[in-house]
């Protein structure tokens, strides 16, 4: 008995010890200012109010619970990118600290172990637990979820006391609303859970009644809730009907069932040294964790709660690509929103493995990975060149200049950084964004054509422009001297290039 305490111990120490290191190998890169469009537009966004959020996420393309949020951390902290990725990585670092306080107690030591170091160490987790989006926090909410969808099918089956049920069946009530209003595919993943709960409770409807009645109250209670944007999703369906810059393409397939091996996805999609490994190492545990299954369902052991985490990622997925026939919206970097699911899968059939060893070598692999993929995020956040182009304009720019740029992508972080400064974004492909990118208002302008700003202007102007100086090429010359010549700056976060060029017009 004594030795079964100490082994205890020894393992809650064990436990402990990944939290404390995993939260730190997960913040080791976020400690830096720049940012990315998606990026940009969190940062910029986070200054509206809360109304303002809701109208403005209502003609993008997600809802507006994330925006809200971090409204509250700008009016804490104000526009501090360091304190919005902080809280990003915070996400995370509470995801991993569920292996031990739900994950252990409900399904062991061991896989809560397991879920604690995958949650950490998986090579994407440490890049998209520091975006300044709403991936890490839809990513906790809905594991969540999950867990206390699990308890309540837990407490039915062990006939636990009915105030033990409505706890759980209230705090899952709470997060699976709160998922609709993060991300679509968390809207999808509450549906599917909810839909499977609700067919369990019917099906022991006779033992369960009054937590049947509670659940379907609830069900009611979370329509009732998601109606008011409705009519912004609608909007958003039809938007993303018309033309989006998501298409599902051969690299879809090979992304999303390599996604959390990867680092980050690459804009441009190539068969280079990330993605041989990530293929590898992504088959290989496909392979392992089907062994394992039929290795456990040979020995009769419980895999039901494996299977069911499994299968709703599945599910979510499958769900998606069907949709995608007609409506391209599977992208792999959404998968984050799952990945907790994802996770526990895998965590709970390796703790089925009996040789250590092989459990060790497997921890170890994804190790290497996950420390390959760190330090190249550390010497690519870190890079002297990511901040040239802030400086600059910082040093360089005065009152009364305006801004102007054609490429909303390193327009956006510019929007971004300088939010008191007179900017116009020249919408020349006449993209239907103006509703959207009002979140980098009011400083920013949409504009068609350069007349609408260049005709009652006398001033300076900075044009914000790409590698290939597009926008300084085709701008108009009449009555305007160029004061400085394109200046390039290359920076090594996201691969960005700005080339920006000074303009007076007399």
């Amino acid at each position: 008995m004594k030795q079964l305490k100490k082994i205890n111990k020894k393992s809650k120490y064990i436990h402990i010890g990944i939290i404390i290191l995993g939260i730190i190998f997960i913040s080791l890169s976020a400690f830096h200012e720049n940012i990315w469009f998606d990026e940009s537009y969190s940062v910029a966004i986070a200054k509206h109010s809360f109304s303002e959020i809701w109208n403005i996420t209502g003609n993008d393309v997600h809802p507006p619970l994330y925006y809200w949020v971090l409204h509250i951390v700008w009016m804490i902290f104000g526009n501090n990118i360091i304190a919005f990725r902080v809280f990003s990585v915070l996400a995370i670092g509470i995801l991993g600290i569920l292996g031990y306080t739900h994950i252990r107690k409900d399904f062991g030591e061991r896989v809560g172990i397991l879920f604690s170091f995958l949650t950490y160490f998986l090579p994407i987790m440490c890049t998209y637990s520091q975006e300044i989006r709403m991936y890490s926090w839809s990513c906790l909410i809905v594991t969540l979820m999950a867990i206390y969808a699990y308890r309540i099918y837990k407490n039915v089956k062990e006939k636990n006391e009915f105030k033990l049920q409505n706890k759980n069946l209230i705090l899952f009530g709470i997060f699976s609303i709160s998922v609709c209003y993060i991300h679509y595919y968390a809207l999808a993943t509450a549906g599917i859970i909810n839909l499977f709960l609700l067919i369990y409770l019917i099906k022991n409807r006779k033992e369960n009644s009054k937590l049947l009645r509670n659940f379907i109250v609830l069900a009611v209670i979370q329509i009732l809730l998601y109606i008011p944007w409705l009519w912004y999703l609608k909007g958003q369906v039809a938007h993303v009907e018309s033309g989006f810059w998501i298409a599902l393409q051969f690299s879809t397939l090979i992304e999303v069932p390599t996604f959390q091996f990867r680092r980050q996805l690459d804009s441009d999609f190539a068969f280079n040294l990330q993605t041989i490994i990530a293929l590898i190492a992504s088959i290989g545990m496909y392979i392992y964790t089907l062994y394992r299954i039929y290795q456990a369902k040979k020995q009769k052991e419980e895999i039901l709660p494996g299977i069911l985490a499994i299968s709703v990622y599945l599910l979510v997925i499958i769900a998606v690509l069907i949709i995608s026939i007609f409506t391209p919206i599977l992208y792999a970097r959404y998968l984050i929103v799952i990945t907790g699911l994802y996770i526990f899968g895998l965590a709970f059939f390796m703790s089925k493995e009996k040789r250590k060893w092989l459990t060790y070598v497997i921890c170890a692999v994804i190790f290497i990975l996950g420390c390959m993929s760190n330090i190249t995020n550390i010497m690519i956040n870190y890079d002297e060149s990511n901040m040239k182009q802030i400086e600059y304009l910082k040093e360089n720019i005065e009152l009364d200049d305006i801004l102007i740029y054609s490429n909303i992508g390193n327009g956006g972080v510019i929007a971004a950084f300088f939010p008191d400064s007179k900017q116009y974004f020249y919408n020349g492909g006449y993209w239907d964004v103006e509703e959207a990118y009002k979140a980098y208002g009011p400083g920013m302008e949409i504009i068609y054509n350069y007349e609408d700003i260049l005709k009652d202007y006398h001033g300076r102007i900075w044009l914000i422009d790409s590698g290939d100086c597009g926008l300084y090429n085709a701008f108009p010359k009449e009555g305007i001297k160029t004061l400085i010549e394109p200046t390039e700056f290359d920076t090594k976060y996201q691969n960005y290039v700005y080339n920006i060029i000074l303009l007076e017009k007399e």
